[in-house]
């Protein structure tokens, strides 16, 4: 592999679900299914703010709010997310964009994320994504769920890169959590219907605003 360019380009680590592929229609689609499946159907502006925290966030707090045990709305999630598995995510605006920049730029596209490594690379496949990522993390490899930091820091090992010259990307609070416990600095994608109230150094109202941070040179680490 070329190792990444010494200049001022960052290399990217990009959450997957949310910030490269647009796949929060299906996850609250699937919700929605499911709890219609258990006689609790809701509306998408009561789902949408919770999964934007996460999936679990959102499972449990429905099912203490409409009566319905969680095991068994999980249960329902999995057998309406199984009915869909055949609409893959499409990338989200302006991710090719970027991740070719980064590319042009010698420095790295590194996807660090919670899906098993195989159900992610058939995503990045299925969006045109893949051939521009050098490496994927995964929790599939043994590694702690974010926001522990420990994906980061294998990334950070296996390509020799100093956290300093690395930005996360991810459109979540533990995605900003995980990149600060590792030393890296972190951009928030603000995705429709998110309430965050993240200390993240970019907050970015679409991955196209990536383009002007990558002109940037980064400093030392987050404060």
């Amino acid at each position: 592999m070329t190792p990444p360019n010494s200049g001022s380009t960052p290399s990217l680590l990009w959450d997957l679900d949310g910030t490269l592929l647009d796949t929060y229609p299906a996850i609250d689609g699937a919700l929605q299914d499911a709890l219609a499946a258990l006689g609790r159907p809701t509306e998408l502006a009561a789902i949408v703010p919770l999964t934007r925290v996460t999936l679990g966030h959102a499972i449990q707090t429905l099912a203490a709010r409409l009566g319905l045990q969680e095991d068994a709305l999980w249960q329902a999630y999995g057998q309406a997310e199984a009915r869909r598995s055949g609409q893959f995510a499409p990338p989200m605006p302006y991710a090719r964009e970027v991740m070719t920049e980064v590319r042009a730029r010698s420095a790295l596209n590194l996807v660090v994320t919670h899906r098993d490594r195989e159900g992610a690379i058939a995503r990045l496949q299925a969006a045109g994504l893949w051939p521009l990522v050098d490496d994927l993390i995964s929790v599939g490899g043994g590694y702690a769920r974010k926001p522990d930091p420990a994906m980061f820091l294998a990334a950070l090992a296996r390509h020799g890169l100093e956290s300093a010259a690395c930005l996360a990307v991810g459109d979540r609070e533990l995605d900003i959590r995980a990149a600060h416990a590792a030393g890296i600095r972190a951009a928030l994608l603000v995705t429709p219907g998110a309430n965050l109230a993240v200390d993240a150094e970019y907050v970015l109202p679409d991955l196209g605003a990536l383009l002007g941070v990558l002109d940037r040179n980064p400093p030392a680490s987050p404060a």
